[in-house]
């Protein structure tokens, strides 16, 4: 057990023990002055020593050394700014192989425009982004691009503590408005119901094939696409990736009231926000009709799965789902700009125009804050019309 001593305005620590019979002793300077500061130190040193983490008697103990937190080892330490790009990137291989493009690249130019491969991370300054983003003859996009790289990046590197200061709501500040445009990458009642057309009359074509395989035959497709489309759920909540932990919807995600289909329950995803979105008629019919179909889900179970071939009974991935979508966009002669992404989109727009208020579609959408469902709004002229006509 450990006692307080004070020597002079020093606090000190002290022990005793018997061997023996003979009575030994030893004091360790606390090197405080303080008292609540010594007491405190001797309380967690008591706790070491019962813990047998310590040995005060050790001729080499330290007790401010014996106090100090071992780091921890999943810390990422980098002493460069080349670590910090190569092991940033590293954490996004479970996006696509096009952003992971988008963010190494910018990252190498910012790199290699300012000459810092070897500076450390805490070496960086504003100047070396304004130096890349408001370079002369860039375009509006250009420089938003950078910009949006730049800072989950730069966020990356402050949670990790690889960097202190954040000014990227300076540089925000200077950047040129940007007009986005969300409309060409959504797709409207009439092109879903095209592209589904498109996708019966292929299945009946194949069914008068004489290598018709029923079992090869893909059901999730219609059901997933509308569940894009009418309950804006983002690419892998509906689908699977391996990468993210909360990826694919299961079986407990469907809730049922009086043996219907009600709600579609989304714990914390990317947007942090636990929700439940009200599930149309339009999508409880597509979603029955397959589920009759795919047969009994269990709570655990993913509920758009391969029906047949060597991935059968797997959940289908979100690239998977995202190349037949393309595929059936061309089939039909829509748009190619059209996104799985622009249904979300057009999921919220519609949920606002048809009057929910933004902080109930920015709920069902799982938006992190209102101002980002808020964006939508410049998207309803055609409900302020009606409302306009009806004065």
């Amino acid at each position: 057990m450990a006692y307080l001593k004070k020597r002079g305005k020093t606090y000190y620590a002290k022990w005793h023990k018997s061997i023996e019979g003979e009575r030994i002793s030893v004091r360790k300077s606390l090197r405080t002055r303080h008292k609540d500061v010594a007491q405190k130190m001797i309380r967690e040193l008591e706790k070491l020593e019962l813990l047998g983490e310590i040995n005060p008697f050790d001729p080499g103990f330290d007790p401010i050394l014996a106090l100090k937190k071992p780091e921890d080892p999943k810390k990422i330490v980098c002493k460069t700014v080349r670590e910090a790009a190569d092991k940033f990137v590293e954490s996004k291989k479970h996006l696509s192989s096009a952003t992971q493009w988008a963010y190494e690249w910018s990252i190498n130019h910012l790199i290699e425009v300012n000459g810092i491969a070897h500076k450390t991370p805490k070496d960086l300054n504003i100047y070396h982004f304004e130096e890349v983003i408001f370079k002369q003859d860039l375009s509006t996009s250009s420089r938003h691009f950078y910009f949006r790289h730049y800072r989950t990046w730069w966020k990356w590197m402050l949670k990790n503590e690889l960097v202190k200061r954040d000014f990227f709501d300076e540089l925000k500040e200077n950047l040129p408005r940007k007009r986005e445009n969300t409309r060409p990458k959504m797709i409207s009642e009439k092109e879903l119901k095209l592209l589904f057309n498109t996708f019966d009359d292929e299945l009946e074509r194949k069914r008068k094939l004489p290598e018709f395989d029923p079992d090869l035959v893909q059901h999730w497709f219609k059901p997933l696409m509308a569940v894009y489309f009418y309950a804006g759920l983002r690419k892998h909540e509906a689908a699977y990736d391996p990468a993210l932990p909360y990826s694919a919807l299961k079986g407990e995600n469907l809730i049922y009231e009086k043996n219907e289909l009600a709600y579609i329950y989304l714990p914390p995803t990317k947007g942090r926000k636990e929700r439940q979105v009200p599930i149309s008629k339009d999508l409880s019919s597509y979603l029955e009709e397959y589920l009759e179909i795919r047969g009994e889900v269990g709570p655990e179970d993913y509920v758009f799965v391969y029906s047949g071939g060597v991935q059968k009974g797997k959940p289908v991935r979100g690239e998977r789902a995202y190349k037949e979508f393309k595929r059936y966009l061309k089939e039909a002669g829509i748009p190619n700009k059209r996104t799985i992404h622009g249904m979300r989109h057009q999921a919220v727009t519609s949920w606002i125009e048809k009057g929910f208020h933004t902080a109930e579609a920015g709920y069902m959408a799982g938006h992190s804050s209102q101002r980002v469902t808020e964006k939508y709004t410049h998207l309803t002229a055609k409900r302020l019309k009606e409302k306009m006509d009806r004065m």
